[in-house]
């Protein structure tokens, strides 16, 4: 696998994600209102993990999972299982939610 670079997001692409987040929630069937926080992104194309505002950076587990999550995104999607890649966000919740469905 090829590993993912790492690379801090501004807060403009931090709004566009969050849109975009939003409306692939509500084409799926999910409420977009249950988006808590988007910690993180991968681009496929440039294998790049952004990493936006996590919730609480002292916190190891955090931090890791949110890394984690996204490092699967890019290994589904290097396996050549794009809709895995994508569907991840369906079933796996940041560490910090109660009420997590999944996860990594």
């Amino acid at each position: 696998m090829e590993h993912p670079r790492i690379v801090v997001g501004t807060p403009r692409e931090y709004a566009y994600w969050i849109a975009r987040l939003r409306r692939f929630l509500a084409e799926r069937g999910a409420s977009a209102d249950d988006l808590e926080q988007l910690d993180a992104r991968i681009n496929y194309k440039g294998n790049r993990i952004t990493l936006y505002r996590l919730s609480n950076p002292a916190e190891d587990g955090s931090v890791a999972e949110t890394i984690s999550h996204e490092v699967l995104h890019a290994l589904f999607y290097q396996m050549g299982e794009y809709r895995a890649a994508r569907e991840i966000d369906l079933v796996a919740k940041p560490a910090r939610s109660t009420e997590r469905i999944g996860g990594i």
